[in-house]
């Protein structure tokens, strides 16, 4: 016989692991891209790789390669296998990475948005224990960089998607979010997540301004993304608050 408090815990993993899906992935910045993109990751990876090898790791080279597997599951790899492995080959760059360097931002970022991104493949046993951990890490990018736009969407993310049993609070969402926006507007994810949270608070003039923010942006970071995913998205918000003719 399972207790009653054995699946309120159950339960509330499965929140926890639903809200991961919509939180993460994070997009790791890549800006400027080949015109072979994605697949010029592949040629990045094995380049970055070869100095590993020959040179030995350091902080800069584990986070560059944490980024290039956390984009190649994002934007390269289809198969569900395929970019579990990826993300978790992230994970543990930016986990080997933190080792040498505890207080690097980026570090702490980058293992949490690989972590969440692995585990939201994975089954749901383990996901409160999980979700505790990236929220940890993010907290952490953000008190050694309170400027780290990227940890600030990441936190505002979780703040907004998460129930209230597993720490969501919309005023902290808000904020977050303002403030990732204030910090670099360019990282146009932070923008919609705020506009479903103002919609969501009937406030649809505001979310009106970030979704125009997402339409208009000048040189937008993660611009595959942002082409394939988060214009689409803003557009169908858009038409979706729409005053009625």
């Amino acid at each position: 016989m399972i207790s009653r408090g054995a699946f309120g815990s159950r339960q509330i993993s499965v929140i926890g692991l639903a809200c991961l899906l919509l939180v993460v992935p994070v997009r790791a910045e890549h800006e400027s891209l080949p015109s072979d993109y994605p697949n010029s990751l592949e040629r990045e990876l094995a380049s970055l790789l070869s100095q590993l090898a020959t040179q030995g790791p350091n902080v800069d080279r584990l986070l560059s390669g944490a980024e290039l597997y956390l984009n190649i599951a994002d934007d390269l790899f289809d198969e569900e296998t395929r970019k579990r492995l990826a993300y978790e080959a992230g994970a543990e760059m930016a986990k080997r990475a933190l080792h040498m360097d505890e207080r690097n931002a980026q570090a702490h970022f980058l293992y949490a948005a690989t972590l969440g991104s692995a585990e939201r493949l994975k089954e749901i046993a383990n996901a409160g224990l999980v979700l505790g951990e990236i929220k940890q890490h993010v907290r952490r990018a953000i008190e050694l960089d309170p400027t780290h736009a990227q940890a600030l969407q990441m936190m505002g993310g979780l703040y907004a998607e998460l129930p209230w049993l597993l720490g969501g609070n919309e005023k902290q969402a808000e904020l977050h979010l303002q403030r990732a926006i204030q910090t670099d507007g360019r990282y146009t994810n932070a923008h919609l997540i705020l506009a479903r949270l103002l919609i969501k608070l009937n406030r649809h003039s505001e979310a009106r301004t970030h979704l125009q923010a997402v339409l208009h942006v000048e040189h937008p970071h993660c611009p595959y993304a942002w082409k394939r995913t988060f214009r689409p998205e803003a557009e169908r918000l858009l038409e979706a608050i729409s005053p009625t003719k």
